[in-house]
């Protein structure tokens, strides 16, 4: 059972807007927890715990070892760059990675491991963070520490940033909160080697874009049904939660329309608009 939100204010503010969006996810079947509530390093972004559960429910007849093998590999996506690290994730999640380990009669096997199971929404954990505290630097180094507003976690992996700016508040605005996803991927770039896409809102405008775009790339959602185009044309969250985060249509956005671009060894990275999807 989900968690009750925590620290539910009492007038209109930022963490009310954070607040209505996580109940909104909830009600799609996402858990809840306070970043708080996780036991982690710092550091750490990959819900090692999370991930492990997942892989040794589905893969039961896999050695521990085996397992412990797949959440190194796509704990640490390799890669020299934060566009180089996050393509190469986008690859295993896709594509999966195959395994070699030796079976308990001491034959070599292989086994052709997935970290999301796209055919079967419902056998994958999502969840809903608000408030994960995030420290750049090396470990064990004293780096800048961030606060994302809202991670979405598919079996440990955190797939989605959030950043909201205050509706009730005249001076911020979408493009402040585009600006802060800018801030983290320099303050807190271990986060975004496993970044979908990234959602920024001010309560009147809410966009989504990838995380290495400029702000006029960002873009609203403007289908709940994939049909009807609502009538609010700068989008909604309701609007993006309803039409993009079933968790269904999460995993298939995920799996089949994110791609990245190389030309002239420089990396580009592009997302589908509703219209596209």
């Amino acid at each position: 059972m989900s968690q009750a939100i925590q620290h539910m204010p009492t007038s209109p503010s930022e963490s009310t807007f954070e607040l209505a969006t996580i109940q909104r996810l909830q009600a799609l079947g996402y858990r809840y927890l306070h970043g708080s509530e996780i036991d982690r390093s710092l550091h750490t972004v990959v819900l090692e715990g999370s991930l492990r559960v997942y892989l040794r429910r589905r893969y039961a007849h896999l050695p521990a070892a085996a397992i412990e093998q797949a959440i190194q590999i796509i704990s640490a996506p390799e890669g020299a760059t934060l566009d180089r690290r996050n393509m190469a994730f986008q690859h295993l999640l896709r594509e999966g990675v195959t395994l070699r380990y030796e079976a308990d009669s001491g034959e070599e096997r292989h086994e052709h491991l997935y970290f999301l199971d796209f055919e079967r929404p419902g056998q994958n954990e999502f969840l809903v963070v608000n408030q994960l505290t995030v420290q750049g630097g090396a470990p064990g180094q004293a780096g800048n520490t961030r606060r994302p507003d809202v991670v979405i976690y598919v079996n440990g992996l955190p797939l989605v940033v959030f950043e909201l700016k205050n509706p009730w508040d005249e001076y911020a605005d979408v493009a402040g909160a585009h600006n802060q996803i800018g801030h983290y991927t320099v303050d807190i770039p271990q986060l975004f080697n496993f970044n979908a896409f990234c959602v920024v809102s001010d309560g009147n405008t809410t966009l989504h874009g990838m995380h290495s775009a400029g702000f006029e790339w960002f873009a609203p959602w403007k289908s709940i049904d994939g049909e009807t185009v609502e009538a609010n044309t700068t989008g909604s969250m309701k609007t993006l939660i309803e039409g993009l985060f079933p968790k269904d249509r999460l995993l298939d956005y995920v799996r089949n329309y994110i791609v990245h671009e190389v030309v002239n060894d420089r990396i580009t990275k592009k997302g589908a608009k509703y219209h596209q999807y």
